[in-house]
């Protein structure tokens, strides 16, 4: 009897495991598809304000390049977390030292953030092209994926340009 138990024990364990594998794969993906979604949205917000305040021309361009191209990735994010029933967060807040930031200050500051968000998204984005279990997320990461590495060395180029590094 005592075998017994522990055998339909084990079996209900083995049925629930690819359940609780199921579920991890949904909530990483969910979880990537959010931390995307409101970085994207920091990059369209902080891009515009580089487009308008930024002293120097590269910093402006950057800031209208960043404006184009996460407003292009975040509808094809929107579509993707729509069709897996993933809310997507409120946009963030405006960062106040950007905003009160003029002139050269803005543009240091500007450039100092954009290349710590793009390695960051790089490493995140990387992440999720090698390992998610999902078709549609693994697919917008290899997707997006060169485009941020894109960012990265051009934001590092500005940065050396202007000596912020």
């Amino acid at each position: 009897m005592k075998k017994l138990m522990t055998f339909l024990l084990l079996a209900g364990c083995l049925q629930l495991t690819p359940a609780l594998a199921q579920k991890s794969a949904d909530t990483a993906s969910a979880n990537f598809v959010q931390k995307a979604a409101k970085g994207g949205m920091m990059e369209v917000a902080s891009g515009k304000l580089a487009a308008a305040k930024a002293a120097n021309s590269q910093v402006r361009d950057f800031g209208q390049r960043m404006v184009r191209d996460h407003s292009k990735a975040n509808a094809q994010l929107k579509k993707v977390a729509a069709s897996k029933n993933i809310n997507l967060p409120a946009p963030p807040p405006d960062d106040p030292m950007l905003n009160q930031a003029k002139g050269a200050d803005f543009d240091r500051s500007y450039v100092q953030m954009m290349v710590k968000d793009h390695e960051e998204d790089v490493a995140m984005f990387q992440k999720a092209a090698d390992t998610s279990t999902d078709p549609q997320v693994k697919a917008f990461a290899a997707q997006t994926l060169p485009v941020l590495k894109q960012h990265l060395v051009i934001i590092k180029k500005i940065a050396a340009d202007l000596h912020y590094q």
